[in-house]
Protein backbone atom coordinates (compact mmCIF):
# COMPACT_ATOMS: atom_id res chain seq x y z
CA UNK A 1 0.00 0.00 0.00
CA UNK A 2 1.27 3.52 -0.93
CA UNK A 3 1.44 5.25 2.69
CA UNK A 4 2.00 8.87 0.93
CA UNK A 5 -0.15 9.30 -2.06
CA UNK A 6 0.88 12.65 -2.75
CA UNK A 7 4.17 14.57 -2.38
CA UNK A 8 4.15 18.45 -1.91
CA UNK A 9 6.64 20.72 -3.07
CA UNK A 10 10.23 21.32 -1.88
CA UNK A 11 10.70 23.91 0.57
CA UNK A 12 6.94 24.33 0.76
CA UNK A 13 6.06 25.60 4.81
CA UNK A 14 4.64 22.28 5.92
CA UNK A 15 2.62 23.90 9.28
CA UNK A 16 -0.05 26.47 9.02
CA UNK A 17 0.78 28.24 12.32
CA UNK A 18 2.54 31.57 12.24
CA UNK A 19 5.98 31.78 11.75
CA UNK A 20 8.24 33.56 13.82
CA UNK A 21 10.64 36.11 12.27
CA UNK A 22 14.07 34.29 13.76
CA UNK A 23 12.72 30.89 12.64
CA UNK A 24 12.11 28.63 9.48
CA UNK A 25 10.46 25.50 9.35
CA UNK A 26 10.76 24.14 5.76
CA UNK A 27 10.84 20.65 3.81
CA UNK A 28 14.30 19.67 3.37
CA UNK A 29 14.91 18.23 -0.18
CA UNK A 30 16.57 15.41 1.08
CA UNK A 31 12.75 13.81 2.24
CA UNK A 32 9.82 12.92 1.46
CA UNK A 33 6.63 14.18 2.47
CA UNK A 34 2.69 13.48 2.75
CA UNK A 35 -0.59 16.26 2.51
CA UNK A 36 -2.21 13.83 5.24
CA UNK A 37 -2.41 14.80 8.53
CA UNK A 38 -1.04 12.91 11.59
CA UNK A 39 -4.23 12.15 12.83
CA UNK A 40 -5.48 10.22 9.27
CA UNK A 41 -2.42 8.36 9.53
CA UNK A 42 -2.70 7.40 13.72
CA UNK A 43 -6.73 7.12 14.27
CA UNK A 44 -8.44 4.59 15.41
CA UNK A 45 -9.76 3.10 11.84
CA UNK A 46 -9.26 -0.37 11.20
CA UNK A 47 -6.79 -1.63 8.49
CA UNK A 48 -7.59 -4.94 6.60
CA UNK A 49 -5.37 -7.91 6.03
CA UNK A 50 -4.14 -8.99 2.93
CA UNK A 51 -4.46 -12.68 4.42
CA UNK A 52 -7.92 -12.27 5.59
CA UNK A 53 -7.58 -11.73 9.27
CA UNK A 54 -9.02 -10.11 11.57
CA UNK A 55 -8.51 -6.60 10.93
CA UNK A 56 -5.72 -4.58 13.72
CA UNK A 57 -6.03 -0.84 14.70
CA UNK A 58 -3.12 1.07 13.51
CA UNK A 59 -0.21 2.46 16.19
CA UNK A 60 0.86 6.21 15.96
CA UNK A 61 4.27 6.55 16.71
CA UNK A 62 4.89 8.42 20.10
CA UNK A 63 6.34 11.71 19.30
CA UNK A 64 9.89 12.27 21.98
CA UNK A 65 10.75 15.45 22.38
CA UNK A 66 13.88 16.90 24.00
CA UNK A 67 14.18 20.06 26.09
CA UNK A 68 17.45 21.69 26.14
CA UNK A 69 18.28 23.54 22.62
CA UNK A 70 14.78 22.20 21.04
CA UNK A 71 11.88 23.03 23.27
CA UNK A 72 14.17 26.25 24.81
CA UNK A 73 16.97 28.25 23.57
CA UNK A 74 20.17 27.08 25.99
CA UNK A 75 20.22 24.41 28.89
CA UNK A 76 18.54 23.78 31.56
CA UNK A 77 21.89 23.03 33.98
CA UNK A 78 23.33 26.49 33.30
CA UNK A 79 20.38 28.02 34.11
CA UNK A 80 20.57 26.80 37.60
CA UNK A 81 24.20 27.38 37.71
CA UNK A 82 23.11 30.45 36.87
CA UNK A 83 20.35 30.65 39.90
CA UNK A 84 22.55 29.12 42.64
CA UNK A 85 25.27 31.70 41.76
CA UNK A 86 22.95 34.38 42.66
CA UNK A 87 21.75 33.19 45.68
CA UNK A 88 23.79 30.55 47.27
CA UNK A 89 27.06 30.91 45.23
CA UNK A 90 29.09 29.56 48.17
CA UNK A 91 27.63 26.02 47.09
CA UNK A 92 29.72 26.23 44.12
CA UNK A 93 32.73 24.96 45.32
CA UNK A 94 30.92 21.38 45.77
CA UNK A 95 29.80 21.29 42.06
CA UNK A 96 33.12 19.26 41.65
CA UNK A 97 32.59 16.72 44.16
CA UNK A 98 28.88 16.48 42.73
CA UNK A 99 30.59 16.19 39.42
CA UNK A 100 32.89 13.64 40.48
CA UNK A 101 29.54 11.00 41.58
CA UNK A 102 28.02 11.55 38.38
CA UNK A 103 25.93 14.21 35.36
CA UNK A 104 23.50 12.89 36.53
CA UNK A 105 23.75 13.48 40.20
CA UNK A 106 25.53 16.84 39.71
CA UNK A 107 21.68 17.77 37.91
CA UNK A 108 19.79 16.18 40.58
CA UNK A 109 21.47 18.10 43.10
CA UNK A 110 21.39 21.58 41.38
CA UNK A 111 17.44 20.98 41.26
CA UNK A 112 17.28 20.47 44.70
CA UNK A 113 19.10 23.83 45.58
CA UNK A 114 17.47 26.27 42.94
CA UNK A 115 13.79 27.54 42.62
CA UNK A 116 13.65 27.63 38.13
CA UNK A 117 10.21 29.14 37.10
CA UNK A 118 9.33 27.09 34.39
CA UNK A 119 7.37 30.41 33.25
CA UNK A 120 10.82 32.67 32.81
CA UNK A 121 12.89 29.82 30.27
CA UNK A 122 13.48 30.92 26.76
CA UNK A 123 10.93 28.49 24.66
CA UNK A 124 11.47 28.21 20.91
CA UNK A 125 8.23 29.50 19.76
CA UNK A 126 7.80 27.31 16.49
CA UNK A 127 8.42 23.79 18.56
CA UNK A 128 5.25 24.90 20.97
CA UNK A 129 3.41 25.63 17.71
CA UNK A 130 4.13 22.17 16.49
CA UNK A 131 3.55 20.69 19.32
CA UNK A 132 -0.46 22.26 19.95
CA UNK A 133 -0.70 21.48 16.36
CA UNK A 134 0.72 17.75 17.34
CA UNK A 135 -1.45 17.29 20.45
CA UNK A 136 -4.77 19.05 18.68
CA UNK A 137 -4.55 16.13 16.12
CA UNK A 138 -4.79 13.79 18.94
CA UNK A 139 -0.77 12.91 19.19
CA UNK A 140 0.72 11.48 22.33
CA UNK A 141 3.58 13.61 22.68
CA UNK A 142 6.30 12.98 25.73
CA UNK A 143 8.97 14.78 27.12
CA UNK A 144 12.42 13.46 27.14
CA UNK A 145 15.19 15.22 28.47
CA UNK A 146 18.67 14.95 29.70
CA UNK A 147 18.01 17.46 32.93
CA UNK A 148 16.69 16.46 35.81
CA UNK A 149 13.09 15.14 36.74
CA UNK A 150 11.72 17.50 39.25
CA UNK A 151 12.70 20.45 36.78
CA UNK A 152 11.08 18.13 33.65
CA UNK A 153 8.13 17.67 35.60
CA UNK A 154 7.68 21.47 36.30
CA UNK A 155 7.99 22.56 33.03
CA UNK A 156 5.40 19.47 31.83
CA UNK A 157 2.75 20.99 34.04
CA UNK A 158 3.17 24.97 33.10
CA UNK A 159 2.80 23.71 29.53
CA UNK A 160 0.13 21.38 30.20
CA UNK A 161 1.21 19.38 26.38
CA UNK A 162 3.22 16.51 27.79
CA UNK A 163 1.07 13.03 28.38
CA UNK A 164 4.27 11.78 29.93
CA UNK A 165 8.30 12.88 31.25
CA UNK A 166 10.92 10.78 31.14
CA UNK A 167 14.71 12.58 32.49
CA UNK A 168 17.47 11.73 34.26
CA UNK A 169 16.91 10.80 37.80
CA UNK A 170 19.95 11.38 39.59
CA UNK A 171 21.65 7.41 38.86
CA UNK A 172 21.15 7.83 34.87
CA UNK A 173 22.01 10.87 32.74
CA UNK A 174 18.89 10.34 29.55
CA UNK A 175 21.29 11.54 27.56
CA UNK A 176 22.42 9.94 23.54
CA UNK A 177 23.06 6.46 23.62
CA UNK A 178 21.11 5.89 27.01
CA UNK A 179 18.08 7.62 26.02
CA UNK A 180 17.94 6.03 22.49
CA UNK A 181 17.91 2.90 24.53
CA UNK A 182 15.89 3.80 26.91
CA UNK A 183 12.93 4.68 24.40
CA UNK A 184 13.28 1.95 21.87
CA UNK A 185 12.69 -0.14 24.86
CA UNK A 186 10.11 2.34 26.47
CA UNK A 187 8.30 2.55 22.63
CA UNK A 188 8.89 -1.32 21.51
CA UNK A 189 5.32 -1.55 19.97
CA UNK A 190 4.12 1.69 18.85
CA UNK A 191 7.79 3.18 17.86
CA UNK A 192 8.68 6.65 18.18
CA UNK A 193 9.56 9.69 16.39
CA UNK A 194 12.37 12.34 18.23
CA UNK A 195 12.51 16.00 18.18
CA UNK A 196 16.00 16.98 19.03
CA UNK A 197 18.54 19.24 18.32
CA UNK A 198 22.09 18.17 19.14
CA UNK A 199 24.85 15.75 17.58
CA UNK A 200 24.04 13.40 21.19
CA UNK A 201 20.42 13.33 19.29
CA UNK A 202 22.05 11.54 16.22
CA UNK A 203 21.77 8.16 18.30
CA UNK A 204 18.04 8.48 19.13
CA UNK A 205 17.41 9.34 15.49
CA UNK A 206 19.27 6.36 14.73
CA UNK A 207 16.74 4.40 16.99
CA UNK A 208 13.36 6.58 15.96
CA UNK A 209 11.18 5.90 13.17
CA UNK A 210 11.28 9.82 12.16
CA UNK A 211 13.34 12.96 12.63
CA UNK A 212 11.97 16.14 13.59
CA UNK A 213 15.31 18.48 13.18
CA UNK A 214 15.69 22.04 15.26
CA UNK A 215 18.79 24.18 14.47
CA UNK A 216 21.02 23.55 11.42
CA UNK A 217 21.06 22.58 7.64
CA UNK A 218 23.92 19.97 8.98
CA UNK A 219 22.26 18.69 11.50
CA UNK A 220 19.26 18.00 9.70
CA UNK A 221 21.58 15.93 6.85
CA UNK A 222 22.87 13.95 9.77
CA UNK A 223 19.21 12.71 11.08
CA UNK A 224 18.24 11.94 7.64
CA UNK A 225 20.85 9.80 6.83
CA UNK A 226 19.93 7.56 9.76
CA UNK A 227 16.13 7.82 9.58
CA UNK A 228 13.72 9.14 8.16
CA UNK A 229 13.23 12.95 7.78
CA UNK A 230 10.23 14.78 8.50
CA UNK A 231 10.20 17.81 9.87
CA UNK A 232 13.06 20.72 10.20
CA UNK A 233 12.76 23.85 12.20
CA UNK A 234 15.75 25.39 10.97
CA UNK A 235 17.62 28.68 12.21
CA UNK A 236 18.42 31.23 9.40
CA UNK A 237 21.93 31.52 8.55
CA UNK A 238 23.91 33.63 11.05
CA UNK A 239 25.74 36.53 9.49
CA UNK A 240 29.15 37.61 10.26
CA UNK A 241 27.61 40.85 10.59
CA UNK A 242 24.72 39.76 12.38
CA UNK A 243 27.03 38.11 14.36
CA UNK A 244 28.75 41.27 15.23
CA UNK A 245 25.91 42.85 16.44
CA UNK A 246 24.71 40.43 18.18
CA UNK A 247 27.84 40.54 20.40
CA UNK A 248 28.43 44.27 20.10
CA UNK A 249 24.93 44.55 21.96
CA UNK A 250 25.99 41.86 24.60
CA UNK A 251 28.96 43.91 25.28
CA UNK A 252 27.37 47.48 25.45
CA UNK A 253 29.40 48.47 23.01
CA UNK A 254 27.95 51.95 23.27
CA UNK A 255 28.70 51.93 26.90
CA UNK A 256 32.13 52.23 25.90
CA UNK A 257 31.46 56.30 25.78
CA UNK A 258 31.39 56.47 29.79
CA UNK A 259 34.61 55.70 29.42
CA UNK A 260 36.13 58.75 27.97
CA UNK A 261 35.74 59.88 31.73
CA UNK A 262 39.09 58.59 32.07
CA UNK A 263 40.06 61.16 29.78
CA UNK A 264 38.72 63.80 31.87
CA UNK A 265 41.24 64.81 34.40
CA UNK A 266 43.75 65.34 31.22
CA UNK A 267 41.38 67.41 29.78
CA UNK A 268 40.72 69.64 33.44
CA UNK A 269 44.48 69.98 33.76
CA UNK A 270 45.10 70.75 30.05
CA UNK A 271 47.51 68.52 29.71
CA UNK A 272 48.09 67.29 26.60
CA UNK A 273 51.40 65.43 26.01
CA UNK A 274 52.08 62.59 24.20
CA UNK A 275 52.87 60.08 27.02
CA UNK A 276 50.17 60.53 29.55
CA UNK A 277 47.38 60.48 25.92
CA UNK A 278 48.66 57.51 24.83
CA UNK A 279 48.48 55.93 28.80
CA UNK A 280 45.18 57.06 28.82
CA UNK A 281 44.63 54.82 25.81
CA UNK A 282 45.56 52.19 27.16
CA UNK A 283 43.49 52.71 29.86
CA UNK A 284 39.97 53.75 28.09
CA UNK A 285 40.67 49.77 26.12
CA UNK A 286 41.22 48.03 29.49
CA UNK A 287 38.61 49.89 31.64
CA UNK A 288 36.38 48.69 28.15
CA UNK A 289 37.32 45.27 28.26
CA UNK A 290 36.89 44.78 31.97
CA UNK A 291 33.16 46.70 31.88
CA UNK A 292 32.05 44.59 29.40
CA UNK A 293 33.02 41.55 30.74
CA UNK A 294 31.18 42.52 33.94
CA UNK A 295 28.21 43.71 32.17
CA UNK A 296 28.00 39.85 30.61
CA UNK A 297 27.83 39.01 34.47
CA UNK A 298 25.53 41.22 35.33
CA UNK A 299 23.14 40.27 32.35
CA UNK A 300 23.58 36.66 32.94
CA UNK A 301 22.64 37.06 36.82
CA UNK A 302 19.49 38.93 35.64
CA UNK A 303 18.73 36.57 32.84
CA UNK A 304 15.61 35.36 34.68
CA UNK A 305 14.14 38.80 35.34
CA UNK A 306 15.21 40.42 32.04
CA UNK A 307 13.17 37.95 30.39
CA UNK A 308 10.06 39.57 31.96
CA UNK A 309 11.33 43.29 31.19
CA UNK A 310 9.78 45.37 29.02
CA UNK A 311 12.57 46.19 26.79
CA UNK A 312 15.41 44.06 28.28
CA UNK A 313 14.07 41.20 27.06
CA UNK A 314 15.37 41.86 24.06
CA UNK A 315 19.01 41.47 25.28
CA UNK A 316 21.02 38.74 23.48
CA UNK A 317 21.09 36.17 26.68
CA UNK A 318 17.76 37.11 27.39
CA UNK A 319 16.36 35.43 24.51
CA UNK A 320 19.01 32.61 23.82
CA UNK A 321 20.95 33.69 21.25
CA UNK A 322 24.59 33.68 22.92
CA UNK A 323 24.77 30.78 25.05
CA UNK A 324 25.13 30.85 28.60
CA UNK A 325 28.14 29.17 28.92
CA UNK A 326 29.70 31.57 25.97
CA UNK A 327 28.81 34.16 28.05
CA UNK A 328 30.24 32.76 30.62
CA UNK A 329 33.46 32.19 28.92
CA UNK A 330 33.96 36.02 27.05
CA UNK A 331 33.56 37.55 30.89
CA UNK A 332 36.33 35.43 32.05
CA UNK A 333 38.44 36.41 28.98
CA UNK A 334 38.12 39.87 29.37
CA UNK A 335 37.90 40.80 32.74
CA UNK A 336 40.85 38.39 33.36
CA UNK A 337 42.58 40.01 30.72
CA UNK A 338 41.51 43.28 31.57
CA UNK A 339 43.16 43.19 35.11
CA UNK A 340 46.34 42.00 34.17
CA UNK A 341 47.24 44.14 31.86
CA UNK A 342 46.25 46.58 33.92
CA UNK A 343 48.48 45.74 36.60
CA UNK A 344 51.57 45.47 34.14
CA UNK A 345 50.76 49.08 32.91
CA UNK A 346 50.17 50.96 35.89
CA UNK A 347 50.24 49.38 39.47
CA UNK A 348 47.30 51.91 40.83
CA UNK A 349 45.03 51.78 38.02
CA UNK A 350 45.44 48.55 38.49
CA UNK A 351 44.48 48.84 42.00
CA UNK A 352 41.19 51.05 41.12
CA UNK A 353 40.57 49.00 38.62
CA UNK A 354 40.16 45.47 40.40
CA UNK A 355 38.12 47.71 42.79
CA UNK A 356 36.08 48.60 40.38
CA UNK A 357 35.15 44.94 39.29
CA UNK A 358 34.64 44.31 42.95
CA UNK A 359 32.28 46.42 43.95
CA UNK A 360 30.18 45.42 40.28
CA UNK A 361 30.35 41.78 40.99
CA UNK A 362 29.44 42.97 44.83
CA UNK A 363 26.48 45.09 43.40
CA UNK A 364 25.33 42.25 40.72
CA UNK A 365 25.24 39.87 43.67
CA UNK A 366 23.59 41.60 46.79
CA UNK A 367 23.78 45.46 46.44
CA UNK A 368 21.70 46.15 43.63
CA UNK A 369 18.88 44.81 46.40
CA UNK A 370 19.10 47.49 48.72
CA UNK A 371 17.03 50.23 47.93
CA UNK A 372 19.18 54.01 48.00
CA UNK A 373 22.46 51.73 48.42
CA UNK A 374 22.42 50.82 44.69
CA UNK A 375 22.26 53.93 43.40
CA UNK A 376 25.13 55.49 45.31
CA UNK A 377 27.09 52.51 44.19
CA UNK A 378 25.98 53.06 40.67
CA UNK A 379 27.16 56.61 40.70
CA UNK A 380 30.35 55.59 42.04
CA UNK A 381 31.24 53.44 39.26
CA UNK A 382 31.66 56.86 37.33
CA UNK A 383 33.78 58.46 39.81
CA UNK A 384 35.96 55.18 39.32
CA UNK A 385 36.61 55.80 35.98
CA UNK A 386 37.58 59.91 36.80
CA UNK A 387 39.87 58.30 39.22
CA UNK A 388 41.08 55.66 36.86
CA UNK A 389 42.10 58.20 34.47
CA UNK A 390 44.33 60.63 37.00
CA UNK A 391 45.83 57.59 37.99
CA UNK A 392 47.00 56.25 34.92
CA UNK A 393 48.08 59.37 33.78
CA UNK A 394 49.34 61.14 37.69
CA UNK A 395 46.85 63.38 36.74
CA UNK A 396 45.79 65.34 40.19
CA UNK A 397 42.22 65.92 40.62
CA UNK A 398 40.61 69.03 42.42
CA UNK A 399 38.11 67.93 45.41
CA UNK A 400 35.79 70.09 44.17
CA UNK A 401 35.18 68.81 41.13
CA UNK A 402 35.15 65.24 42.74
CA UNK A 403 32.15 66.89 44.71
CA UNK A 404 30.86 67.89 42.00
CA UNK A 405 31.25 64.95 39.75
CA UNK A 406 29.47 62.58 42.69
CA UNK A 407 26.27 64.44 43.09
CA UNK A 408 25.64 64.69 38.83
CA UNK A 409 26.24 61.19 39.00
CA UNK A 410 24.32 60.06 41.85
CA UNK A 411 21.05 62.44 40.25
CA UNK A 412 21.90 60.18 36.63
CA UNK A 413 21.25 57.16 38.79
CA UNK A 414 18.09 57.80 40.46
CA UNK A 415 16.65 58.76 37.05
CA UNK A 416 17.39 55.12 35.98
CA UNK A 417 15.95 53.53 38.75
CA UNK A 418 13.13 56.07 38.72
CA UNK A 419 12.46 55.17 34.85
CA UNK A 420 12.73 51.30 35.80
CA UNK A 421 10.18 51.18 38.43
CA UNK A 422 8.13 53.70 36.45
CA UNK A 423 8.48 51.41 33.18
CA UNK A 424 8.25 47.86 34.92
CA UNK A 425 5.74 48.77 37.55
CA UNK A 426 4.19 44.66 36.87
CA UNK A 427 8.00 43.30 38.15
CA UNK A 428 7.97 45.66 40.85
CA UNK A 429 4.91 44.73 42.83
CA UNK A 430 4.81 40.95 42.25
CA UNK A 431 8.81 41.31 43.56
CA UNK A 432 10.26 40.07 40.29
CA UNK A 433 12.45 43.51 39.57
CA UNK A 434 15.80 42.02 41.56
CA UNK A 435 15.27 45.52 43.20
CA UNK A 436 14.59 46.48 47.01
CA UNK A 437 12.37 49.11 46.06
CA UNK A 438 8.06 49.31 45.87
CA UNK A 439 5.50 51.57 43.91
CA UNK A 440 5.61 54.39 46.58
CA UNK A 441 9.27 55.41 46.22
CA UNK A 442 9.46 56.61 43.06
CA UNK A 443 8.14 59.84 44.94
CA UNK A 444 11.17 60.17 47.04
CA UNK A 445 13.55 58.70 44.29
CA UNK A 446 12.16 61.68 42.16
CA UNK A 447 12.93 64.37 44.85
CA UNK A 448 16.57 62.73 45.76
CA UNK A 449 17.52 63.16 42.39
CA UNK A 450 16.30 66.44 41.11
CA UNK A 451 17.66 67.62 44.59
CA UNK A 452 21.48 66.09 43.49
CA UNK A 453 20.93 67.70 40.54
CA UNK A 454 20.93 71.05 42.09
CA UNK A 455 23.39 70.14 44.49
CA UNK A 456 25.54 69.40 41.64
CA UNK A 457 25.40 72.75 40.35
CA UNK A 458 25.95 74.87 43.24
CA UNK A 459 28.66 72.87 43.65
CA UNK A 460 30.33 73.51 40.24
CA UNK A 461 29.52 77.49 40.71
CA UNK A 462 31.75 77.20 44.11
CA UNK A 463 34.17 75.20 41.98
CA UNK A 464 34.66 77.74 39.26
CA UNK A 465 35.59 80.10 42.29
CA UNK A 466 38.44 77.92 43.11
CA UNK A 467 42.10 79.58 43.01
CA UNK A 468 42.86 76.12 40.72
CA UNK A 469 40.39 77.45 38.17
CA UNK A 470 41.78 80.76 37.72
CA UNK A 471 45.28 79.14 36.92
CA UNK A 472 44.03 76.87 34.22
CA UNK A 473 41.32 79.77 32.55
CA UNK A 474 41.70 83.73 31.73
CA UNK A 475 38.64 84.26 31.76
CA UNK A 476 36.70 82.15 34.55
CA UNK A 477 34.03 83.92 34.93
CA UNK A 478 32.82 82.78 31.48
CA UNK A 479 32.02 79.05 33.49
CA UNK A 480 29.50 80.48 34.91
CA UNK A 481 27.30 79.83 31.96
CA UNK A 482 27.93 76.32 32.36
CA UNK A 483 25.85 76.23 35.35
CA UNK A 484 22.54 76.85 33.63
CA UNK A 485 23.35 74.74 30.91
CA UNK A 486 24.29 71.40 32.76
CA UNK A 487 20.95 71.99 35.24
CA UNK A 488 19.24 72.52 31.79
CA UNK A 489 20.76 69.18 30.38
CA UNK A 490 19.86 67.65 34.15
CA UNK A 491 16.18 68.36 34.49
CA UNK A 492 15.60 67.89 30.93
CA UNK A 493 16.94 64.15 31.78
CA UNK A 494 14.44 63.93 34.77
CA UNK A 495 11.61 65.29 32.64
CA UNK A 496 12.09 62.80 30.08
CA UNK A 497 12.23 60.08 33.13
CA UNK A 498 8.89 61.26 34.08
CA UNK A 499 7.52 60.82 31.21
CA UNK A 500 8.19 57.41 30.95
CA UNK A 501 10.32 58.16 27.87
CA UNK A 502 13.64 57.57 29.88
CA UNK A 503 14.31 53.57 29.01
CA UNK A 504 17.84 53.49 29.07
CA UNK A 505 21.48 54.66 30.87
CA UNK A 506 20.66 58.65 31.05
CA UNK A 507 24.47 58.49 29.33
CA UNK A 508 23.48 56.01 27.05
CA UNK A 509 20.76 58.20 26.06
CA UNK A 510 22.70 61.47 25.37
CA UNK A 511 25.16 59.22 22.81
CA UNK A 512 21.73 59.06 20.63
CA UNK A 513 19.95 62.19 21.88
CA UNK A 514 20.54 65.98 19.46
CA UNK A 515 19.48 67.65 22.09
CA UNK A 516 22.71 66.35 24.27
CA UNK A 517 24.93 67.10 21.01
CA UNK A 518 23.53 70.69 21.35
CA UNK A 519 24.11 71.10 24.85
CA UNK A 520 27.86 69.99 24.33
CA UNK A 521 28.48 72.12 21.57
CA UNK A 522 27.05 75.49 23.75
CA UNK A 523 29.43 74.00 26.39
CA UNK A 524 32.21 73.89 24.25
CA UNK A 525 31.45 77.37 22.89
CA UNK A 526 31.81 78.83 26.87
CA UNK A 527 34.65 76.84 27.82
CA UNK A 528 36.65 78.27 24.48
CA UNK A 529 35.49 81.34 25.26
CA UNK A 530 36.95 81.50 29.16
CA UNK A 531 40.03 80.56 27.70
CA UNK A 532 40.20 83.98 26.34
CA UNK A 533 41.61 86.87 27.99
CA UNK A 534 38.73 89.53 28.50
CA UNK A 535 39.57 92.96 30.05
CA UNK A 536 36.03 93.34 31.96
Amino acid sequence: MRLFPESITLNQPILAFPVASRMLLRLPACATYSRISPCCLCDDRLMGSVTGAKPAKALCPVLCVDLDGTLIRGNVLWECFLDLLKTRPVLLLLLPFWLFSGRAFLKRQLAARVHLNPARLPYRQQVLDLLRQEKANGRRIVLTTAADRELAQAISSYLGLFDEVHASDGQLNLKGANKAAFLAKQYAQTGFEYVGDSVADVEVWRRASAAYVVGSEARAKQAAAVTTLKVTILEPRATFRGWLRTWFSALRGHHWAKNLLLFLPLALSHNLTVTPILRTLAGFALYGFSASGLYILNDLLDLHSDREHPWKKERPFATGEILIPEGLLAAFILIGSALGLGFLLDVQFGLVLFGYAALTMLYSLYLKKIALLDVFVLSSFYSFRILAGAMISATPLSQWFLAFSMFLFLSLAMAKRYSELLNASDLVRTGNSGRGYHMGDRELLLSLGVGSSFSAVVIFSLYVHSPDVRLLYSSPEFLFLLCPIVLYWLSRTWLLAHRGELKEDPVTLAIRDPVSYGVALASAIVIAASMIHVNW
